[in-house]
């Protein structure tokens, strides 16, 4: 009898779906998610009670959020008895001293007489979530939130009389994690060196793939390969790694094909390049012309002299290494 009771009003719950309702719950529970894959514990909610479940402000990555309620005993004894409900567009915002609401019902389902069960709320299409189907210990909600929707609003109540003072005392245990595609942001950071590089005409190639690094580069966890082509500075070739759901900062200073050079010596050395004293760029790489040049390391009245050959498109590390031995004769 207390089942057939309990499918009646289940049944005129499903008939007010996708309008406008108002209603009043007990205590509002609030949870907030992040991009990342952890479970989040709302607390325990009386039957009478929500639980406001918001999501991140960035939902690239996100493609759903799963809900996971652990049922007591007395609950899941009485099946049937207690229904949850999911609402689109709540109003006003959940906060936890907020009662009164006014949201579209998405779905309703009466808890089952299990001790544990999962909705999964899809938030996109064509997901991994929308692709499956949902067994004795889950369900999988047909309808995806509004794209403007800032939470999850899950509400309870009975949805029978003649409830034990058992059931009407039991806490329901919500927590809730996100559902993450398996996708990451590059974010790709190019300064130049090159004093006069002309046009700044470059090519990206990411896996082989022509990118434009003007727009959101999304690319599948795991390693990817980057080439940077270009007629006015050198090419850059790196290989990097994109995490679930973060995003990967890459920095490529581009060089251009002007020859450049990097001095390193010993603090308190002269260094001078042509004749002209560069100490002030000793450990930095700069731009030289091509053709013959001369570098002088003085210390007191010590000197070493070098000369080089520079070759458009290469770069010089040109280092004075001030060494002491000792030998037993």
């Amino acid at each position: 009898m207390k089942n057939k009771l309990a499918a009646v009003s289940i049944l005129i719950l499903l008939s007010q779906f996708l309008t406008a309702e108002s209603f009043r719950v007990r205590k509002t529970h609030v949870i907030k998610l992040e991009n990342e894959n952890t479970e989040v514990n709302a607390g325990d909610c009386n039957i009478y009670d929500a639980a406001a479940i918001f999501l991140p402000s960035d939902r690239t990555f996100l493609e759903g959020i799963e809900i996971k309620l652990v049922i007591p005993e007395a609950i899941a004894s009485w099946p049937n008895c207690v229904a949850g409900t999911i609402y689109d567009r709540i109003s006003p915002e959940p906060t936890p001293n907020q009662i009164d609401y006014s949201g579209t019902r998405l779905y309703v389902s009466a808890l089952p007489g299990k001790l544990s069960w999962v909705i999964q709320v899809p938030l996109k299409a064509g997901t991994s979530i929308t692709n499956q189907k949902g067994n004795k210990y889950s369900s999988v909600i047909d309808t995806i939130p509004s794209s403007q929707a800032t939470n999850i609003f899950l509400k309870f109540q009975p949805v029978m009389k003649g409830i034990p003072e058992e059931v009407l005392n039991s806490l329901i245990s919500v927590s809730a994690k996100p559902v993450l595609s398996n996708k990451g942001r590059l974010k790709l950071n190019l300064t130049s060196l090159s004093e006069t590089p002309g046009p700044a005409g470059y090519s990206v190639f990411i896996d082989d793939i022509a990118t434009d690094i003007n727009k959101d580069i999304i690319l599948d966890t795991g390693v990817h390969n980057l080439s940077i082509i270009s007629e006015n500075f050198r090419n850059e070739v790196r290989t990097f790694y994109i995490e679930q759901a973060k995003t990967t900062n890459l920095d490529i200073e581009l060089k251009g094909v002007e020859p450049s050079v990097l001095i390193t010596a010993p603090e308190g050395v002269k260094a001078l390049l042509d004749g002209e004293d560069c100490t002030d760029k000793v450990g930095k790489e700069f731009i030289i012309t091509e053709g013959e040049h001369t570098i002088r390391f003085e210390i007191g009245s010590y000197e070493v002299v070098r000369s080089l050959t520079a070759i458009k498109g290469k770069t010089y590390d040109v280092s004075l290494d001030v060494d002491l031995s000792i030998s037993e004769n």
